[in-house]
């Protein structure tokens, strides 16, 4: 069996990006990309805006000038991540950006 793991998303900033470091130095770069509603042979269905969280490292000043409602194409993988809060396990998908191209 193969497995392929791999998305293209091209949508807007909506929050971030905000740079992080690890104890190593390197940055990491965290985004919220948003969709809109789609439509369907031009008829729009509606649902909520779809947001998904992109992760990606990061060079110093590579990102500087792009911010919220920047256009971007992203492609990577997708992961989940579990954390442990105050009303039991909670889980979110993100994508771990390989390319990420200004549009």
């Amino acid at each position: 069996m193969i497995y392929l793991n791999r998305v293209f998303l091209a949508g807007k900033i909506k929050e971030g990006p905000e740079i992080r470091y690890t104890p190593q130095g390197k940055g990491v770069m965290f985004l919220t990309l948003q969709f809109p509603s789609e439509t369907l042979d031009g008829v729009e269905i509606p649902h909520e805006d779809v947001t998904v969280r992109v992760v990606a490292l990061a060079e110093e000043g590579e990102w500087e000038g792009i911010g919220e409602g920047a256009n971007l194409l992203v492609e990577g993988g997708i992961i989940q991540r579990r954390w442990e809060d105050e009303e039991g396990v909670r889980r979110r998908l993100e994508v771990i950006a390989h390319k990420i191209t200004p549009l």
